[in-house]
């Protein structure tokens, strides 16, 4: 009988085998098959545990690979993702990284970006998490930040006045 380790690194394989199978595929193919890899893993799962760690394992993979399209299918997945919950900082980095790559020109995926940016910054002062340092999580964000097109929080926005509030309404002459 196979042990707990011994499945998981076959499952860990097999998403390797299908990651590669699909690289020149396009990405509703790629979605479709691991959802199916998805559904046959969760099946050979021995307990509920085992069940959520291949459903989240699965679900970043969905993540990454509908991270190149619109914000509208993205969004699903990063629900299912967010349902699923995050098993440490590093992997809602990764999550933060491909929801910029989709948020692109689309309003609710920036305003959703943005909201995740500002969680996950919360979240990394508390530092309870061993999975990534201060430093990586600044370095996650602003590449994060950078890919969607948002500003850092203390940068001014293109072409504000030095020593002007951008909050501040103009004064009637």
């Amino acid at each position: 009988m196979e042990s707990k380790d011994e499945r998981s690194l076959r499952w860990g394989q097999e998403r390797d085998r299908l990651f590669l199978a699909l690289r020149d595929t396009e990405p509703t193919e790629q979605l479709r098959a691991y959802e199916a890899l998805g559904r046959r893993l969760a099946k050979e799962a021995q307990g509920s545990r085992e069940r959520l760690e291949i459903q989240r394992r699965i679900a970043e993979d969905l993540l990454r690979v509908s991270s190149s399209g619109p914000w509208r299918i993205f969004s699903v997945y990063l629900r299912r993702m967010e349902r699923l919950g995050f098993t440490a900082m590093d992997r809602r980095l990764l999550a933060c990284v491909f929801a910029a790559q989709a948020a692109p020109g689309s309003p609710a995926g920036l305003k959703k970006l943005k909201a995740m940016i500002e969680d996950t910054e919360r979240r990394a002062l508390r530092k309870l998490d061993w999975s990534a340092d201060a430093e990586e999580v600044k370095r996650a964000l602003r590449r994060a930040r950078k890919i969607a097109g948002i500003l850092e929080p203390s940068e001014p926005s293109p072409g504000a006045r030095p020593g002007t509030s951008q909050s501040r309404s103009r004064r009637r002459r």
